[in-house]
């Protein structure tokens, strides 16, 4: 082999190396973002845009507050869900969607884990 063939090789073979390194970091950072912020992660995997993104926060807001309030302001998993078909249109056909964006509520910030111990305790999601 000349030395312009092995010089190629080991520029293809470093290149090849430094992808690899390249993508292991971009892995790590995606799995960072979704350690600290579950519930965007889960959106965005699913395709939601940024503004269904906002309109879930803030209906989740809103339900957690209705939560806290109780009485007659607590929530029902069909009032949920429909508000949660028009915030992310996605959720209407996929259950398993809700499902994950239930689950999801007990990783991410403590309002949040606050919210999911009631639709534990509610038996969330109520697909009757």
């Amino acid at each position: 082999m000349d030395t312009r063939t092995e010089d190629h090789e080991g520029r293809i073979a470093a290149l090849e190396a430094k992808v690899q390194e390249l993508e292991t970091l971009v892995n790590i950072a995606l799995r960072l973002s979704a350690a600290e912020k579950p519930i965007s992660a889960l959106l965005s995997r699913y395709g939601a845009t940024e503004a269904e993104t906002l309109a879930v926060h803030a209906l989740l807001d809103d339900v957690l507050k209705r939560v806290q309030a109780g009485s007659f302001y607590t929530p029902s998993f069909a009032g949920f869900f429909r508000d949660l078909c028009k915030a992310c249109p996605a959720a209407k056909d996929d259950r398993e969607f809700v499902a994950l964006l239930l689950d999801t509520l007990k990783t991410d910030r403590p309002s949040y884990q606050e919210l999911h111990a009631f639709v534990a305790a509610q038996g969330w999601p109520d697909w009757r």
